[in-house]
């Protein structure tokens, strides 16, 4: 959060940031918000922006000044009255001893005198019992207090906590907003916006991380290897083999999309992930049963909740598991061909 302090909204988030500023101002800011909507589109940086306006003690033009005291604090990472609740490692579950200790922390006094804010990310990372034992907290808030839940995924937080928060939908911000936004951070790295946006599904924050590090080569990398698993150049057993090695959470993400894409393609949607391929392949991929593809997807979402559960699977049998139901998919395909 020190970077590019006071943190201002994204100019996708216009809207939303002059509507909070205006319940700020009437004195109607509710205890509970959830940010729901896509990952990548800033919404943990638009719960920042807000702890960041709401704890600054002479904000200034609906934003935090970035000199105050409090400011200060913020900027250092040091204020006591800004708490985050986040897995303690990334694709698990938030702990209930880690939410009973937040619930104590905010039945003191606010110790600036001010606000006490909670950012928890992301809200789907609760589990029922580590939900639950947040209820209370959200039934009986204590004054000026405001609990911020991130989610991507908001119909997996249990139906209880939905309730008691005020729900704030962002939508996949709008192509071209994007693109004079991302336009200016692109020119030195020799890749066009408009390739790298769609390279991330229309999540700005998202095409932005491709460059860092060897993430682009490593998406790259890892389509290149799911095209070889279609044309039978490789295997299901040393794919995922290959696969477990790396980030779990952001392989399955990437397969889900992967194949979501390929149902829209075959729907007649424009995809050009697909125009490089060979006929043969596109032929093949063209004849898989679409009630097949969309039972295939239902089982990621479900591998997919499952490993973010915490629930610790063998990380290689869970992926043989997917690739070899997809060598059955193919296998369909070729006899409907």
């Amino acid at each position: 959060m020190s970077d590019n302090f006071p943190a201002l909204p994204y100019p996708w988030q216009k809207d939303q940031w002059q509507s909070f500023n205006k319940h700020i101002d009437d004195n109607q800011l509710a205890h509970a918000l959830m940010l729901a909507g896509p990952a990548g589109i800033g919404k943990r940086h638009l719960a920042n922006a807000l702890a960041q306006r709401l704890l600054c003690q002479t904000p200034q033009q609906g934003a935090a000044c970035g000199k105050c005291h409090s400011c200060g604090l913020l900027r250092a990472q040091t204020h006591p009255d800004l708490k985050y609740l986040q897995p303690e490692e990334p694709g698990k579950a938030i702990k209930i001893d880690a939410v009973r200790e937040l619930t104590r922390a905010l039945g003191t006094t606010a110790q600036q005198s001010g606000y006490k804010v909670v950012i928890i990310e992301p809200a789907e990372a609760m589990n029922t019992n580590s939900a639950n034992a947040l209820l209370k907290t959200l039934e009986e808030p204590a004054e000026d207090t405001l609990l911020i839940l991130v989610s991507h995924t908001p119909s997996a937080v249990l139906p209880t906590i939905r309730s008691r928060c005020q729900i704030r939908s962002l939508p996949m911000p709008r192509k071209a907003v994007v693109l004079d936004w991302l336009s200016p951070l692109v020119t030195s790295s020799g890749i066009a916006p408009e390739p790298l946006l769609e390279m991330a599904r229309g999540a700005p924050l998202n095409a932005l991380a491709l460059l860092e590090g060897d993430t682009l080569e490593q998406r790259q990398q890892m389509e290149k290897n799911f095209i070889q698993l279609c044309d039978n150049k490789t295997t299901a057993i040393a794919l995922a083999g290959e696969w477990q090695k790396g980030d779990v959470t952001a392989t399955l993400e990437w397969l889900l999309i992967w194949v979501y894409d390929l149902a829209r393609w075959q729907a007649g949607a424009e995809v050009s992930t697909f125009k490089p391929l060979p006929d043969h392949l596109r032929h093949q991929l063209s004849k898989i049963p679409g009630a097949l593809l969309h039972r295939y997807l239902e089982k990621l979402l479900t591998v997919k909740a499952q490993w973010l559960s915490g629930a610790n699977p063998n990380k290689q049998l869970l992926l043989e598991e997917l690739l070899l139901d997809w060598g059955v998919l193919l296998r369909q395909a070729q006899k409907v061909a």
